[in-house]
């Protein structure tokens, strides 16, 4: 660093600082005369107070560190420009001049892609080409600059090491400063085509993508609103983690949901979904479905099959099927009038409007129907009318009742006449439900249960899978149960008879541990979506429910977008783990077979530090807890804040809680049902841990009994080894593991 230059950079600061205090007190003086200048009531009152607060809290948010990084740019036959990039764009109010340039904006992209010298950013109004002469990074803390440094372009810079040396509980949650590269290329990819971005473990997939959501709204904010994003979680972890940053990148309102949350959302009806987990564990453990009679051969079937594409297929059938059962079977009579026959209406609600749901459908026919009434409305009249008179004489002649009696009858006669004439008269539709009410309306569930009991058997080909299928799937049902597995043909029959309940129109749609989600359920986002306007994160070697989720990025891509319209990318740096740790995940990931690790994307680690991995032999369990114990305290003493001891299933990670309680009081359990995770020191399942990360992680018993050859022990370990950031202590009786070495 310069010492003049570092001075200068110094009191540019103490420039900006007193133009943001300056900005400040300019909002809080207009949200003042905002309160006088409208009436209280005003709507236009309420939206600009609304945005002056919220500029007012954006601007307190940057305060302390108000930009990250400086671009010198000359633009072709224009003067030299020093921009200050920082989270979010302020102007002077004065001159109306950028006082820090937002890093979503288009120029803000030579700081991430350009390099010093010749180099150019795609604009609204085109290709800008010019020359960079500096590209400089800030460390700033509380207003004050520590120091500056000089750079290209190059992964591993200053701010980036800095940033891996933070702690698990709040580092690279916002990366704005030490976007990298290929990270930059997905966050800034064009959104009208599905992006599928296989990444490793530690590559910031789920940071990423949430930076990409604040990019798109950003350029997007005169096409799109927040509200018409959508984020596809895995579980609570990751909406709690989303939710907290998400705000700090000045996005808010984007829909945030579990793919349960969804189908709560669009059903608008809460289902009682067995825990997902609970069959990874019996397949884990290879134990039976004593109940139904199935073994894990099937119950892997069973999960394939209902979530392929090919289930997609048998639920059209059974959707067609009902289409063409769905109306009553008869013309559309109006006092003996008929206004349309049978076949002109099935064919407007089986071809005309077959594109709308069952029910847009019907509203569609009615209209129709409708018409063809008022076409016919004199006819109708004179026909009711003349009804009317025939039934009085007829009653008339009737001996058999009073004088009183047929007083009764004539006023009844007349106002049920007149009650369908004073319809026609103020053109009233009602008069066309009495037809549509004829249909025996059920709920998605109820359809499901009759598409399982009633239509299913004879369409798999396997009839043993097929039996199975059957009475596995209506018990659950039959108690009020369904899997994740029967969410997505849940779903789309809904959504087929009577639309969604969402109520803004979505643009985008982000799926994040994609590889966890099966064909079926990524062909309902797009049906809800209507485009491939999708960024799909995953990595095929975290798929611990491969058994129901995506194996092979290739096929994936030609069954869902079959057209070419998707583009398929890789992360490849590894921005969490050591050097040592990464490579011992790899050679984990190694054994898979070779069918399996055709997409594997094996993690190149830019973090390098020594003595991170120890592995050690136990003569029992109870060494092991102690071992745990003691690398516990150690960690702690060296200032770690999040602590995990992994173990492969819940019942071991509930019986080393239950021992290592006895030394360590300050010990949580995480499980399914846990929406939160606050640092500290945790026990997690192996398929739980995806998602997260730890300072330092403790495998608990890696032994040939514990892991074994297999896929899924295989990637469970890949997962828990890639948890750990700092250190990794893995701990065995008997012979570790084959698939560890």
């Amino acid at each position: 660093m310069d010492e003049k230059e570092f001075l200068r950079e110094k009191e540019k600061l103490k420039e900006v600082s007193r133009k943001l205090e300056k900005e400040e007190h300019v909002i809080e003086d207009n949200l003042q005369n905002t309160s006088k200048s409208y009436d209280k009531e005003s709507y236009v009152r309420a939206h600009l107070v609304y945005l002056g607060h919220k500029k007012l809290q954006d601007l307190k948010k940057i305060k302390d560190k108000p930009y990250f990084a400086r671009i010198d740019f000359t633009a072709k036959d224009e003067k030299l420009e020093k921009l200050y990039i920082g989270k979010l764009s302020i102007l002077d109010s004065e001159n109306q001049q950028p006082i820090i340039i937002d890093w979503r904006a288009p120029i803000s992209n030579l700081y991430y892609d350009g390099r010093v010298g010749k180099s150019s950013y795609e604009s609204p109004g085109g290709k800008v080409e010019g020359e960079i002469s500096l590209k400089r990074q800030y460390f700033i803390e509380k207003k004050e600059l520590l120091k500056y440094s000089d750079i290209d372009l190059k992964a591993n810079d200053e701010l980036l090491q800095v940033a891996l040396e933070e702690k698990a509980d709040d580092r690279l949650k916002n990366i704005v400063a030490t976007i990298q590269g290929e990270q930059n290329n997905i966050i800034r990819a064009d959104m009208n085509k599905a992006l599928i971005v296989q990444g490793v473990a530690g590559s910031g997939k789920t940071t990423i993508a949430l930076h990409r959501i604040a990019y798109l709204i950003y350029n997007c904010d005169k096409e799109f609103n927040p509200e018409d994003f959508m984020i596809i979680a895995p579980n609570k972890f990751f909406l709690n983690y989303i939710s907290n940053v998400l705000p700090d990148l000045g996005v808010e309102n984007v829909k945030q949901y579990t793919f349960e949350d969804l189908a709560y959302e669009i059903i608008g009806k809460k289902l009682k979904i067995s825990d997902s987990n609970e069959k990874l564990v019996t397949i884990v453990n290879k134990e039976f479905d004593e109940i139904n009679n199935g073994d894990i051969n099937t119950i892997i079937q069973e999960s394939k099959l209902k979530s392929s594409i090919e289930f997609k297929t048998i639920v059209d059938g059974f959707l067609k099927e009902l289409e063409e059962n769905y109306l009553p079977k008869k013309d559309f009579l109006l006092e003996n009038v008929r206004i349309m026959r049978y076949e002109n209406i099935q064919k407007l609600f089986t071809e005309t409007y077959k594109d709308l749901d069952f029910e847009k459908r019907i509203n569609e026919v009615k209209k129709h129907i409708f018409s063809k009434i008022k076409n016919n409305k004199q006819i109708i009249e004179d026909t009711i009318t003349a009804k009317r008179s025939a039934r009085i004489k007829a009653m008339l002649k009737d001996e058999t009742l009073t004088e009183e009696e047929q007083r009764e009858k004539r006023i009844e006669i007349f106002e049920e006449t007149e009650s369908v004439l004073k319809k026609l008269e103020k053109n009233d539709i009602k008069i066309v439900d009495s037809y549509f009410n004829e249909i025996t309306r059920k709920d998605a569930i109820e359809h499901y249960k009759d598409f399982i009991e009633n239509y299913i058997f004879d369409k798999v080909d396997n009839e043993i899978l097929g039996s199975y299928l059957v009475r596995n799937t209506m018990r659950n049902l039959n108690k009020g149960e369904v899997t994740f597995e029967d969410l997505a043909p849940i779903i789309y029959i809904h959504y087929k008879i009577y639309g969604t309940k969402v109520k803004s129109k979505l643009r985008h749609v982000i799926v994040d541990e994609a590889q966890d989600y099966g064909e079926f359920q990524f062909s309902v986002l797009k049906t809800i979506l209507k485009s491939n306007s999708m960024t799909i994160l995953g990595d095929i070697a975290q798929g611990v429910h491969s058994y129901r989720g995506i194996e092979n990025w290739k096929k994936f891509i030609d069954v869902e977008f079959p057209e070419g319209d998707a583009i398929y990318t890789t992360l490849e740096k590894t921005y969490r783990t050591t050097k040592d740790i990464m490579y011992k995940a790899n050679e984990v990931i190694e054994k898979l077979p070779e069918f399996e690790k055709q997409f594997i994307v094996k993690g190149e680690p830019v973090i390098d530090r020594n003595d991170s991995i120890h592995i050690k032999e136990m003569q029992n369990e109870d060494e092991i807890i102690k071992a745990c114990s003691e690398k516990i305290n150690e960690y702690i003493s060296k200032g770690f804040k999040s602590i995990a001891i992994i173990g492969k299933d819940m019942k071991e990670c509930k019986n080393i809680k239950k021992k290592i309680e006895k030394f360590n009081k300050d010990i949580k359990l995480i499980q399914s049902k846990d929406s939160e995770y606050h640092a500290g020191i945790s026990i997690v399942p192996s398929y739980l841990a995806k998602g997260l990360e730890f300072d330092s992680v403790i495998l608990f018993n890696v032994n040939n009994e514990n892991y074994q050859n297999t896929v899924l022990d295989i990637k469970l370990l890949y997962v828990a080894i890639t948890r750990a950031m700092s250190k990794l202590d893995v701990f065995y009786t008997g012979k570790i593991a084959e698939i560890m070495n």
